[in-house]
C-alpha cells in the first residue's frame, strides 16, 4: 500500500510540474477552449463517447464467454453486471475487484468457480495489452538497445502466449496447496480445462476487439484536442501508456493522477521524438481525463443503479 501511495503521489506532483508550474495557463485553458467551440472536434469527442457502450459490449461478450462453463448468463444480464463490475473495482488495486460486481449477478453458477474464470478473460486482456505495449516500446527504440529491447519484447510475447493457451495447467497449482485444503482446491481448479483452444482464441479475439476500440476513443480524442499525430502515431504511445499502466499499481480512484503522469511521460517523449512541440503533452492529459471519463467514471455511476439486482444471498441448492 505504501508503494501505491507514493505512486500517486509521485503522479499528482508529475501533473503539478507539468500543468501549473512550468505552463502557461491562460494559454492551455484557451487551447482547451478551443477544442470545445470546434464543431468537428466536439462531433470526435462525441463519437468517442458513443463507442463507450460497444466498449463495454465487447467486455460483456468476454465475460459471457469466460464464464460460460459455470452459468449461460444473457446478454442484457451480463451488461449491466459489467458496469456493477467497473463501480465494484473502483475500490481495488488495478480494478481487480471487478469480478465482485459481476459474479453475484450469477443466478445459480457457483461464484468461486465464475470468479476463477473471470480472471482468464482477464488474462487474455492483460496479454493483448502487453503483447501490444512490446510492439511500442520496440518504435521508442534507441541504436544501442534495439536488438535488446526486439529479443526482451518478443520472448515476453511467446511466454506470454503460451501461458495461456495452457491455462488449464494452472489446476496443477493446487499442489502448492496444504494437503488438507487440497481436495477443496482441487474442486475449483479443475474448471481451468473447461476451455478449448476455439474457446480461448474467442476470448482472446473479443480482448483484441475491446482494445482496439478504447484505444481508437483515445485516438480520436486526441484529435478533439488538435494533437497533430496521424492514427499511427498516436497509437504507438498510447500503447505504450496502456502497458505501463498495466504493470504500475494503483487504486483505480487515483487512476487519473496516475495515468495522466505516465501519458505526459510518454508523449512527451514521443512528440519530441516527431519533431513535435512537448507543449502538445497537456491537450494529452485532457484527452486522457476525458477518456477516463468516459470509461470508468460514468460506467462506475450507471453501475450504480444496478446494484440492487445483485444477489448476496441465495438458497442453499442455487450455490
Amino acid at each position: 500500500m505504501a508503494i501505491k501511495i507514493l505512486i500517486v503521489l509521485a503522479g499528482c506532483w508529475v501533473l503539478y510540474v507539468k500543468i501549473i508550474k512550468n505552463q502557461d495557463l491562460t494559454e492551455m485553458w484557451s487551447s482547451v477552449k478551443t477544442s470545445f467551440s470546434s464543431t468537428q472536434n466536439v462531433l470526435l469527442m462525441a463519437l468517442a463517447f458513443i463507442l463507450m457502450p460497444v466498449n463495454m459490449a465487447f467486455e460483456t461478450r468476454k465475460w459471457q464467454k469466460s464464464v460460460l462453463p459455470v452459468e449461460s448468463v444473457p446478454f442484457r444480464k451480463a451488461y449491466t453486471a459489467i458496469f456493477t463490475g467497473v463501480t465494484a473495482g473502483m475500490m481495488f488495486p488495478n480494478r481487480t475487484g471487478d469480478f465482485l460486481g459481476r459474479i453475484f449477478i450469477l443466478e445459480k453458477g457457483n461464484r468461486i468457480k465464475a470468479a476463477m474464470l473471470t480472471f482468464v478473460g482477464n488474462i487474455a486482456q492483460m496479454l493483448v495489452t502487453v503483447s501490444f505495449g512490446c510492439i511500442a516500446w520496440i518504435f521508442f527504440k534507441q541504436e544501442d538497445n534495439y536488438w535488446y529491447i526486439l529479443i526482451i519484447s518478443l520472448i515476453i510475447i511467446v511466454l506470454g502466449y503460451l501461458i495461456y493457451f495452457n491455462i488449464h495447467l494452472l489446476r496443477h497449482l493446487q499442489r502448492l496447496i496444504p494437503k488438507k485444503w487440497r481436495p477443496r482446491a482441487e474442486k475449483y481448479m479443475e474448471i481451468f480445462s473447461s476451455y478449448s483452444k476455439h474457446d480461448l482464441v474467442v476470448i482472446l479475439l473479443l480482448a483484441l476487439a475491446k482494445y482496439m476500440v478504447y484505444s481508437f476513443q483515445f485516438v480520436l480524442l486526441i484529435w478533439a484536442f488538435d494533437v497533430p499525430l496521424n492514427y499511427f502515431e498516436a497509437m504507438i504511445p498510447i500503447m505504450l501508456t496502456y502497458l505501463l499502466m498495466t504493470v504500475i499499481p494503483f487504486i483505480t480512484i487515483t487512476e487519473i493522477a496516475v495515468r495522466g503522469a505516465v501519458c505526459i511521460g510518454v508523449f512527451e517523449i514521443w512528440l519530441t521524438m516527431q519533431g513535435i512541440s512537448s507543449s502538445f503533452t497537456m491537450m494529452v492529459f485532457f484527452a486522457s481525463t476525458m477518456l477516463w471519463l468516459y470509461n470508468l467514471a460514468i460506467p462506475a455511476i450507471i453501475g450504480l443503479f444496478f446494484i440492487r439486482k445483485l444477489k448476496f444471498m441465495r438458497s442453499s441448492y442455487e450455490s
